[in-house]
């Protein structure tokens, strides 16, 4: 029998969180939250997820990029993926992506708030796979 994945959303918007939530668990993933950088990180330390959806802008523009690089540097942690959902192009202006920033923000995918259910569950396939 297949292991259920255990995946960590951390975004603090709490309508997209039981959102996503409500689809992972429909397809029979484990999910836990948190809604700020604290505590984010503590439940990485605690729980080991074998996924992370990370918003990037939080309470701090840089709370994403500060959990992710933190993660990335980690030994014990640095394997777990981290799929990465944010509105910064819309909400900022700016132009971002893993190709161009990958050097500044190790996340292994990216994409763009609002999400699509199918495409969501797509690349979450993909990043427990490897």
């Amino acid at each position: 029998m297949e292991k259920t994945a255990n995946i960590l959303i951390i975004d603090d918007d709490p309508d997209f969180v039981d959102a996503i939530k409500a689809i992972l668990e429909n397809k029979s993933y484990k999910v836990s939250t948190a809604y700020d950088k604290n505590e984010g990180i503590k439940k990485i330390n605690s729980e080991k997820p074998d996924l992370i959806l990370l918003d990037i802008m939080m309470e701090k523009l840089d709370d994403g990029f500060t959990i992710c690089y933190e993660l990335k540097h980690n030994p014990e942690l640095k394997k777990i993926p981290v799929l990465a959902i944010s509105a910064i192009t819309r909400e900022t202006g700016l132009k971002f992506s893993i190709e161009t920033d990958g050097e500044y923000f190790e996340a292994d995918d990216y994409i763009v708030k609002p999400v699509r259910a199918d495409d969501l569950l797509e690349r979450i396939e993909k990043l427990i796979k490897k």
